[in-house]
């Protein structure tokens, strides 16, 4: 599972409302009866606009529960300082000594490369991850209580993503570099399997950035989160979603490799039907 953004118990945290604590639990209550291993693949904790020590006062028994489970934890963009908590005399809490950074596992022969996925995405890396952090910032005064109008932090964070991707196309046409391996992308996959892509400029980056990865021969099997849009994309590309939007997302693999996409309500797990090609 991914992008979690749990903030500080305050309006702005998409973690305010009970339901989403009690679905996370019964969650975690899945989790633990199905004997799996849970890892959280980035932007669990949202530290770009709480500070962590007040984040961490909220959510101390969450955890005291993960770290119980022995849960992984490989940061995202939105909380990678716990990648730095070595620098500290002790880490913030217990549970992110189990902090790690993207890894692969070979699971039935195949290469599985775990990470958040901002890894991939020049918008929140160098100069321009100061411009991300000053629109996740702002964006909030933008974003109504969800009592009153259906409109979250996360939609307009998303917008706001949406449109730094615009600004970084000139960009990709001047180097060409990004086109070509799309190019190559959609020579050996069907046009159709592409129509959401091609619709959505940021998925459509990012797919092409993990395919260019892929290309390199540094996995074959890219899990990811980081976009908050659930999914798969052939046999090679996976992401976890996020629980900050109307539904809950989640992966499971299989010890044979198999990989679902899923939602998580109050009746349990819903596997996703639908993949990026629909």
């Amino acid at each position: 599972m991914s992008d979690l953004h749990l903030g500080d118990g305050s309006p702005k945290d998409n973690f305010k409302c009970d339901k989403k604590q009690t679905l996370l639990q019964s969650f975690l209550d899945y989790v633990d009866k199905e004997e799996g291993e849970l890892i959280i693949l980035g932007d669990f904790l949202e530290l770009w606009g709480h500070r962590l020590e007040s984040v961490i006062g909220k959510q101390g028994p969450l955890l005291d529960r993960l770290a119980d489970m022995k849960a992984v934890f490989v940061p995202g963009n939105h909380d990678a300082e716990l990648l730095s908590w070595e620098n500290m005399s002790k880490p913030p809490h217990v549970f992110f000594e189990a902090t790690n950074r993207p890894f692969v596992r070979t699971i039935r022969g195949k290469r599985f490369k775990f990470m958040h996925g901002h890894e991939a995405d020049p918008f929140v890396q160098g100069n321009m991850k100061t411009l991300a952090r000053a629109l996740a910032a702002y964006t909030p005064v933008l974003a109504l209580e969800r009592t009153i109008l259906t409109l979250s932090n996360d939609v307009v964070v998303d917008v706001a993503l949406e449109l730094g991707e615009n600004v970084l196309r000139l960009w990709d046409w001047i180097t060409g570099n990004l086109k070509r391996t799309f190019q190559e992308c959609c020579s050996v996959v069907p046009n159709d399997t592409l129509a959401v892509s091609k619709r959505r400029i940021r998925t459509r980056k990012m797919l092409t950035r993990y395919y260019q990865d892929k290309g390199r021969d540094l996995y074959d099997v890219a899990i990811v989160g980081h976009t908050h849009k659930p999914g798969r994309f052939g046999d090679w590309y996976f992401n976890s979603g996020s629980w900050t939007g109307r539904t809950n997302n989640f992966l499971c693999i299989s010890p044979d490799g198999r990989v679902e996409v899923s939602d998580w309500d109050e009746n349990g797990p819903h596997i996703r039907t639908t993949s990026l090609r629909d």
